[in-house]
C-alpha cells in the first residue's frame, strides 16, 4: 500500500509517528509525511529516516493559531462545551489551541494553499490511507478527494474527539441550535463539492498511543498502540558508556521550560544550584538560550544540548520535567521515577497527574514552584521504593499494549475494509 501522514510542523507530534511509519515501512509500504512548508521541518523528518513532502505557504503556526481567537464561531464552539469556568488549564487547551487549529483552515471564503495543494498531491500519488495528524484538517479533505482511507493518529489525548463529541451533546439538546463545526467547514467543502460527515472531523478510525485509562469518552473507534519513545539520534557521548558514580537525574525542560521558570520567579540558575546541594550528578539538557542566566554551572552538573531520552535515561536514577508526552514515555519506558512541573494551558497536566496516580512520580504545580520543594521531591524520588515500584508497573501496563509492529495488519485490515 501507499501510506500518507500528515502532521503539523511540530517536532513533538513526529516523535510519535515515527515508529507507526517505521513499521509500515518495514512491512514493505510506500510511506511519506506531508507538512507544511517550513525551514526545518522537513529535514528533521527525513532525518527521521522518512521521506516528507511539503506543501502549502510557509506557516508561522503560532501566529496563524492567534489570528483566530478573536473568531466568534470558534468561540461559539468553546462556549458550547461548558468548560468550569474554574478549569483555566481546559479552557485555554480547548480554546486557543485545539479549536483555533481547526479555525486557521477554514476561510470563510473556503479557501487555503494546503488544501489545494494536498489534494493536487494525493490525486496524483494516490494513497491507500492517509494517516492525519488529528489538527490536520485539509487531510481527511484530500483523501476523500483522491478515495482514500483515512483515520487519525494521536499525539496526546484526542481532545478534538471529546469537543466534537461533546458538542453533538449540545446540538441534540436543542435541534434549533447550529453546528457551529460543519457551518465554518461549509465553503471549503461547497467549493469542493464534498459533503459534510463526522469523519471529517475524527476520521474512520484512530490510532491512539495514550494509556487506555487516560482515553476521554467519546464513542470513536481506537486502535490502541504502545508509544515507542524516539527522540532522535546522535554518536553516543564517551562519558555516557561510564557508569555513574551516584545517582543521576536528567533535568530538561524543553524549549517553553525558561519561561515556565521566569513566570514563577524562579530561575535555571537557582534550579542547578539547589539540585547541586544534594548528592547526585545532574545531567541538564539545556540549550544556550536557556543557559543564558545561568552564572556558574555547578560542578556536579553536566550540561548538554541536545541528548536523546533514550539513550540517557537508562543510567539516570530520576528525571526532571514539564510532562511532555515524549519525554513521559522515554521515562516510563526506562523505569524512571519522574518529578513533573508541569505547564498550564496543555494537557501535560492530565499526563503528570496520570503519572503520579500510578505512584510513579509527583508533580509540583506551577503555583507552588519553589527550589526548596523541587529538592524535597527529589529526595522522596531518590530515597523511597515506592516510586520505583510504581515506575515499574507503570512500565509493565505500557509494554501490555501492542506494539507499531503488531498493528500493522489491524491496519491493513481496516484499509480493506473501508477501501474503494
Amino acid at each position: 500500500m501507499r501510506i500518507l501522514f500528515t502532521i503539523l510542523p511540530v517536532t513533538s507530534h513526529l516523535l510519535p509517528l515515527a515508529p507507526v511509519a517505521w513499521a509500515l515501512q518495514s512491512a514493505g509500504h510506500e510511506v511519506r509525511v506531508v507538512t507544511h512548508t517550513h525551514p526545518t521541518m522537513p529535514g528533521v523528518i527525513s532525518g527521521a529516516g522518512l521521506n516528507a513532502v511539503s506543501l502549502g505557504e510557509r506557516i508561522d503556526l503560532a501566529a496563524a493559531v492567534r489570528a483566530t481567537f478573536e473568531n466568534e464561531t470558534l468561540q461559539g464552539i468553546a462556549e458550547a462545551l461548558a468548560i468550569d469556568p474554574e478549569d483555566s488549564n481546559l479552557w485555554q487547551m480547548v480554546r486557543h489551541y485545539v479549536v483555533s487549529t481547526f479555525g486557521m483552515y477554514f476561510q470563510p471564503d473556503g479557501g487555503h494553499p494546503m488544501v489545494d495543494e494536498l489534494i493536487e498531491f494525493t490525486e496524483s500519488w494516490q494513497p491507500d490511507l492517509v494517516i492525519w495528524d488529528p489538527l490536520f484538517f485539509p487531510a481527511p479533505i484530500a483523501a476523500r478527494a483522491c478515495g482514500a482511507v483515512h483515520a487519525r493518529l494521536l499525539w496526546g489525548l484526542d481532545r478534538f474527539g471529546w469537543i466534537r463529541s461533546e458538542f453533538r451533546k449540545w446540538l441534540a439538546e436543542d435541534a434549533s441550535r447550529p453546528d457551529l463545526m460543519a457551518a465554518a467547514m461549509k465553503p471549503t467543502l461547497d467549493r469542493l463539492g464534498q459533503e459534510f460527515d463526522e469523519e471529517l472531523l475524527v476520521g474512520k478510525w484512530t490510532i491512539d498511543p495514550t494509556p487506555p485509562e487516560m482515553r476521554l469518552p467519546t464513542d470513536l473507534t481506537y486502535v490502541p498502540v504502545r508509544p515507542v519513545p524516539y527522540n532522535g539520534a546522535v554518536e553516543v557521548p564517551a562519558w555516557l558508556l561510564e557508569r555513574p558514580s551516584k545517582p543521576r537525574v536528567c533535568l530538561t525542560l524543553g524549549t517553553s521550560g525558561r519561561e515556565l521558570f521566569a513566570e514563577n520567579e524562579i530561575s535555571v540558575d537557582e534550579v542547578l544550584r539547589s539540585m547541586a546541594e544534594l548528592d547526585i550528578e545532574v545531567v541538564a539538557t539545556l540549550n544556550a538560550t536557556q543557559l543564558a542566566a545561568v552564572e556558574t554551572v555547578p560542578a556536579t552538573v553536566r550540561t548538554i544540548d541536545y541528548l536523546p531520552l533514550n539513550l540517557l535515561l537508562p543510567t539516570c536514577s530520576a528525571i526532571v520535567h514539564l510532562g511532555g508526552t515524549g519525554t513521559l514515555a522515554a521515562a516510563v519506558a526506562q523505569e524512571v521515577p519522574q518529578l513533573l512541573i508541569p505547564k498550564d494551558g496543555s494537557e501535560y497536566v492530565d499526563f503528570a497527574n496520570f503519572v503520579a496516580s500510578r505512584g510513579a512520580g509527583v508533580v509540583i504545580e506551577q503555583r507552588n514552584l519553589t527550589t526548596d520543594l523541587v529538592k524535597e521531591q527529589l529526595v522522596r524520588l531518590l530515597g523511597e521504593q515506592s516510586f520505583k515500584d510504581g515506575a515499574a508497573t507503570l512500565r509493565k501496563e505500557m509494554m501490555a499494549t501492542p506494539s507499531p509492529t503488531e498493528i500493522v495488519p489491524v491496519l491493513e485490515k481496516l484499509t480493506v475494509q473501508h477501501g474503494r
